[in-house]
């Protein structure tokens, strides 16, 4: 039960984010579709838990949340610099992230948060390879944004979504 509540609370907050709306009609049809995936996602779910227990998942939300605003504003001011003209265009491309530990939950959930800051779409999460494939803006330091990625998963996403 914990784990749905949570989860639910955790994909409303996230959809209220990428509506940038708080309204009270966004907050139901919110809520309705998280309890639905949340639902979805208990049933489909295997039994074995992994992961820190859900009070320390809830404890480490709050920085996880932060960070990603932190990264969101961070690609704003990113894509703001192209767009007015601060910096050319240079060297666009698609990088492969490694997945590395992360549990599906986890890679979803890193997948989402990525793509929410505009200046990295996530194209794609290649199992079979085990890689996220992700466009770039700027993708000139591969080796710097693989390892900001990691840092970030480190750091604050898998003590939420490991």
């Amino acid at each position: 039960m914990t784990r749905f509540l949570l989860s639910t609370a955790a994909l409303t907050i996230a959809y209220l984010l990428v509506l940038t709306s708080v309204d009270p009609g966004d907050v139901l049809v919110g809520a309705i579709l998280s309890a639905a995936v949340a639902a979805a996602s208990t049933v489909a779910r295997p039994t074995a838990r992994r992961g820190p227990p859900p009070i320390r998942r809830l404890a480490a939300a709050p920085a996880f949340v932060l960070g990603t605003l932190a990264d969101m504003v961070r690609g704003n001011w990113h894509v703001a610099r192209y767009v007015l003209g601060c910096r050319r265009l240079e060297s666009p491309g698609i990088v492969a992230i490694p997945m590395g530990e992360r549990s599906p939950s986890g890679v979803a959930a890193w997948g989402y948060t990525t793509a929410i800051s505009p200046d990295e779409i996530v194209l794609e999460a290649d199992d079979e390879r085990g890689v996220l494939l992700v466009h770039l803006l700027d993708a000139r330091d591969v080796p710097a944004i693989r390892a900001r990625h990691e840092r970030t998963y480190q750091r604050r996403q898998r003590r939420v979504f490991p």
